[in-house]
């Protein structure tokens, strides 16, 4: 072969190294294109809507919603389809609406009260009377669960002798886990706000409860000596076995050394 040729194929050479390494070049450097996730329309809250009000134009949006995660169901793509009716409970802000939180003011008229709407099936509402020390100083409001904690002061007889033997006094925990359904009087229609007694404090409760439980509330409020309720912790439902605390129970445990009582 002539040098000429041999020039030529060695230039080749070249021009293919110099070709692959720019093809290596950019494939390595090249960004990947990202995957399009198809999306839907939903309409979610964009400000807490309280239980019981009218939703606004401002407490909620529309967002793209990725068809990757599952939609809610009942879920809501147009805010003209939100706006304007009654929330039935709390809605909170990032959370979707859906049609189980909502009820048409025309719907709210044709069926009964507003407590009755929200009430569960086989549940009854019953109001219970409550002061600064029994309602937790008012920190409790409507959707908190709470437990009633019941003091009774009773007079024992001796059986041997039918003679009064004392006091009795015993605390304990009763009815547990009970949802508040309102704090102070109602509003007269879904959505309006409760009437203002004027005298600035919170004097009843109203619980969502089953009917055995209603009997045993009312007999109580009837008859203990004192009973206050306790607040628990959000989304806490766990039932605890309680002893009941009497002067014994104290003596016992925090060792006061009460002559008589035992230890």
């Amino acid at each position: 072969m002539r040098g000429g040729g041999r020039i030529f194929v060695i230039l080749g050479i070249i021009l293919a190294l110099v070709a692959g390494a720019s093809v290596f070049f950019l494939l390595a450097n090249a960004e990947p294109q990202p995957t399009e996730t198809p999306k839907t329309k939903l309409v979610v809250a964009f400000q807490q809507v309280t239980s019981r009000s009218e939703v606004s134009a401002e407490q909620i949006g529309e967002v793209d919603w990725p068809l990757t995660v599952p939609t809610p169901i009942g879920a809501f793509e147009r805010p003209a389809d939100v706006v304007g009716k009654l929330s039935k409970q709390t809605i909170y802000a990032g959370q979707p609406i859906i049609g189980d939180m909502l009820i048409s003011k025309e719907d709210a008229e044709a069926q009964h009260s507003n407590a009755a709407l929200i009430l569960e099936q086989g549940q009854v509402a019953v109001a219970f009377s409550i002061g600064l020390g029994s309602s937790v100083a008012e920190a409790i409001q409507a959707g908190d669960r709470v437990d009633l904690i019941v003091t009774y002061s009773v007079e024992v007889q001796n059986p041997a002798t039918g003679q009064g033997s004392g006091t009795y006094i015993v605390t304990q925990k009763t009815l547990e886990n009970l949802l508040i359904l309102q704090v102070g009087p109602w509003p007269r229609q879904v959505g309006e706000q409760a009437s203002d007694s004027g005298s600035g404090a919170v004097n009843t409760v109203t619980f969502q409860l089953v009917e055995q439980d209603a009997l045993a509330l009312k007999h109580i409020e009837s008859t203990a000596s004192d009973y206050s309720l306790v607040l628990r912790a959000a989304n806490d439902d766990q039932i605890f076995a309680t002893e009941p605390v009497t002067l014994e129970y104290l003596n016992r445990r925090f060792n006061f050394a009460i002559p008589g009582l035992g230890r």
